[in-house]
């Protein structure tokens, strides 16, 4: 990294695949509800709120990614914790009504594993939507959800490594400061 680039924005949370997928879950989620919840039950506004906290801490971590890798962590770590309790939302929901939750051996589960990868776009899922029984729709909010989580997992690990290779912005600061004063090209565009 340039000394000199610090502070400059990450690339914009809506280019992310893991904040399209995140946004997937929480438009299926709102169409799920709707249609299934009643939305004077508790869990109705609690699964909402979940799934727009996954959805909203990327945006927020993304956010602030440019000053403070340690946000960035946590908001992305606050998502992944608001998507774990939409999952177990999701699970609840198909065992209370005996909803078979596809495993590796169930002959869907491949092929639904891999159409969750392929696509990030939330219109091609609320399309999908329309024509999907609750076993299919809840099966895959579980997908979403999942590959969501992962994608986090490797998010943060990505800040990790980002911030022990070229350190938090106080010190890529100082490192700019430093090659300014021993002659270093740096200018302040402000």
């Amino acid at each position: 990294m340039n000394n000199h680039d610090f502070a400059r924005p990450k690339t914009s949370y809506r280019s992310l695949r893991v904040f399209q997928k995140a946004e997937a879950i929480y438009d299926l989620t709102y169409y799920f509800l709707q249609s299934h919840i009643a939305k004077n039950d508790r869990t109705y506004d609690q699964m909402l709120q979940a799934a727009r906290s996954g959805k909203q801490n990327i945006v927020e971590g993304r956010s602030d990614a440019a000053s403070s890798a340690e946000m960035e962590i946590k908001l992305f770590g606050v998502a992944r914790g608001s998507l774990h309790e939409l999952l177990n939302d999701y699970e609840d929901y198909m065992r209370t009504r005996q909803i078979t939750i596809w495993d590796r051996n169930h002959p869907r589960f491949a092929n639904l594993r891999k159409t969750c990868a392929e696509h990030n776009d939330t219109a091609f899922y609320t399309a999908l939507s329309d024509r999907l029984n609750d076993e299919e729709l809840c099966n895959l909010m579980l997908t979403l959800i999942n590959q969501t989580v992962l994608m986090l997992n490797k998010m943060i690990d990505l800040v990790k490594d980002d911030f022990l290779r070229n350190g938090g912005i106080k010190e890529q600061m100082h490192a700019a400061r430093v090659s300014y004063r021993q002659g270093g090209n740096y200018k302040n565009k402000g």
